[in-house]
């Protein structure tokens, strides 16, 4: 297994451009997460390492996920998110169904599915498109 090592600069730069990009002050920051005034100063400075569930609290108020911070990925907006989590909990044919439709096409001829083999029962994605 692979050593990952943990690197307080990136957390401190990474809250910094977040709060950068939202024009929030660090001062603002701490006082709206119910820290103390300097607590995210404290990070940015790299004096501290804010602790996990600082991170989360962190996290939330940017309307972020922890994966998002670390990956360095905030351009999936929240909408983005939520059509993501609702098209997992569709069904299979569904979600052939949606991507049919997004991609303007027409939906697979019906008469290609048959009962007898169940395999063809989900419309299939058009060779290109795989």
């Amino acid at each position: 297994m692979d050593k990952i090592s943990f690197n307080p600069k990136f957390i401190a730069d990474r809250i910094t451009r977040i709060r950068i990009e939202h024009n929030i002050s660090e001062y603002q920051l701490s006082l709206d997460l119910g820290f103390s005034k300097g607590y995210i100063q404290a990070i940015s400075s790299g004096n501290i390492v804010p602790s996990l569930g600082a991170l989360y609290k962190i996290c939330d108020y940017f309307d972020i996920t922890p994966a998002q911070f670390f990956a360095g990925n905030t351009s999936d907006s929240k909408l983005v998110e939520d059509l993501a989590r609702a098209i997992r909990e569709m069904s299979t044919e569904e979600q052939y169904t949606l991507y049919h439709f997004l991609k303007g096409g027409k939906l697979p001829a019906q008469e290609e599915t048959s009962p007898s083999n169940p395999e063809s029962q989900a419309p299939r994605l058009p060779e290109s498109d795989k």
